[in-house]
């Protein structure tokens, strides 16, 4: 059984390609404007049980009714959440995704996150700098040795030259991007 992740097949969409809406009344149009679409439109109204949606999408229009389920709080009141219309899970946000298709025509129902398969542009980031990284690890510890003392990469005794050469340059590209990914994660939380 595939995973879907990007070193298992498909990457998966993510939430910042989405228009979203929470449960407190936030409505968030796609962060990736490649995505969004000027002539989308979105009308919602919550009401004491359920929410009512009327978007425009595609040239039509589109009503839809999400129901609202409530937990209590601990110091009194309640909480409320959507319930999805797909899974029925509770769920604080709701995504209607901008580039993903069903039957030849964008989607136009809002669901959760994990019925539409969405995650996070930072989590991506994390799984290719985890899987660059352990390659590289993986060709170190297959191709040559790595002396911490001179700080110089060392054949195996057969290798020929030319071949570790190619492969000392790859590990460096790699270790590169690494560096570049980690420090892409420390910019993006910093700031």
């Amino acid at each position: 059984m595939s995973r879907g992740g990007r070193t298992y097949g498909r990457a998966h969409l993510p939430v910042e390609s989405c228009h979203s809406l929470s449960v407190w009344g936030y409505f968030q149009f796609a962060q990736m404007w490649a995505y969004a679409d000027a002539q989308d439109s979105f009308e919602w109204e919550f009401g004491p049980e359920f929410v009512e949606l009327k978007f425009s999408r595609d040239g039509g229009e589109h009503h839809q009714r999400i129901v609202l389920t409530f937990t209590p709080c601990r110091l009194g009141d309640s909480r409320r959440w959507f319930v999805c219309p797909f899974c029925a899970r509770r769920v604080g946000k709701v995504y209607l995704p901008c580039s993903m298709y069903a039957g030849g025509e964008r989607v136009t129902r809002f669901a959760c996150r994990s019925c539409y398969s969405l995650t996070y542009l930072q989590r991506q980031d994390r799984d290719l700098y985890w899987c660059l990284l352990h390659r590289a690890h993986r060709m170190e510890g297959r191709w040559f040795t790595y002396s911490e003392k001179d700080k110089l990469f060392y054949p195996l005794k057969w290798q020929r030259r030319d071949k570790f050469n190619k492969r000392v340059d790859e590990y460096e590209r790699l270790i590169q991007l690494v560096n570049a990914y980690m420090l892409r994660g420390l910019l993006r939380a910093a700031g």
